[in-house]
């Protein structure tokens, strides 16, 4: 069984889920510095449902778009999509499975469990908080439902101000005007391709996990993981942040994840289960390893090499 087949996304059968849903036509690292700016003065709208359409179950909430803008439009249907066509259930649940079978593309990112820190629970408990236990619940996790993309600005007029930073994607902070906690997605973002585009690109990866695989959704899901809903109420307990490599640059994209856990460079595991793009990662390389292999027995040894050394 291929994960995405026929134009179709498969759940993993773990839980007793199986989704099968049609994938829409979307348009897809997070990531960068720490907000250094906010602007005071203005009185943010209430989010909103998705207001193009019908919002699926648990869809997260959207502030400051315009639907008579082409561009705005265009990410509205990309961010709804994502979470409607179950391609984000698919990625994060398939991370899930990964951690709990703890295979080789989990250990290719995170430290088997020891007596000290259950690792394999942790991360598979955290992933599960944005995928939902039951198909009952929507089309995500509840808690994805309380989240809120806000679009304003990307400059110095945004709740955080910190699109004007060099290769910043997207960020997640909390706006002290209305005390909520906001994902921004910056224009570089949206380039990002969707599930689909990638299933049809296996050939085209490198033999080692690399941004060749990247997704809009691997995106989404980094920035989720720094919702204060989802690591402290898990049974990790902690909030996910971004963490440093031992060159103290921030820990993004597969070599300097795996940097952390691999024995000949950082060999640091316990930052693993704190550091949002390792969750990302773990959980699109599981899906990828998924779609692309041609032995479903074996796919998590799809890509035939770990990322090289980060230096």
């Amino acid at each position: 069984m291929a994960l995405l087949k026929d134009n179709h996304i498969d759940i993993p059968e773990d839980h007793s889920l199986v989704l099968a849903l049609s994938i829409a036509s979307v348009v897809a690292n997070s990531l960068p510095a720490s907000p250094t700016s906010r602007v005071v003065g203005r009185t943010p709208p209430v989010p909103s449902a998705y207001p193009i359409g019908s919002a699926c179950g648990n869809e997260w909430q959207y502030l400051n778009f315009d639907p008579s803008n082409n561009a705005d439009n265009g990410h509205l249907q990309t961010l709804h999509d994502i979470i409607c066509s179950g391609e984000m259930r698919a990625i994060s649940r398939w991370g899930a499975k990964a951690a709990s079978d703890a295979n080789l593309v989990y250990k290719r990112y995170f430290p088997m469990s020891d007596d000290d820190d259950d690792f394999q629970v942790h991360v598979n408990s955290v992933l599960m908080k944005i995928a939902g236990q039951s198909s009952t619940e929507g089309m995500i996790g509840i808690i994805v439902g309380t989240f809120v993309v806000d679009n304003l600005g990307g400059t110095s007029t945004d709740f955080a101000g910190t699109c004007g930073e060099k290769e910043t994607l997207a960020y997640t902070d909390t706006d002290h005007l209305d005390g909520r906690e906001k994902i921004h997605f910056c224009g570089i973002a949206w380039d990002r391709p969707n599930a689909q585009t990638r299933s049809g690109q296996c050939g085209d990866f490198d033999l080692f996990p690399s941004t060749k695989m990247d997704t809009f959704s691997r995106v989404a899901l980094h920035e989720m993981m720094h919702y204060s809903s989802v690591g402290p109420p898990s049974t990790l307990g902690e909030q996910i942040q971004d963490v440093f490599n031992v060159d103290r640059k921030v820990a993004y994209d597969p070599p300097r994840v795996h940097g952390l856990v691999d024995k000949n460079q950082d060999n640091n595991p316990a930052l693993t289960e704190i550091n949002a793009d390792s969750y990302a990662w773990m959980a699109l390389d599981t899906w990828v390893s998924m779609t692309c292999s041609n032995d479903q027995a074996t796919y998590d040894q799809f890509f035939e090499q770990n990322p090289p050394a980060y230096d």
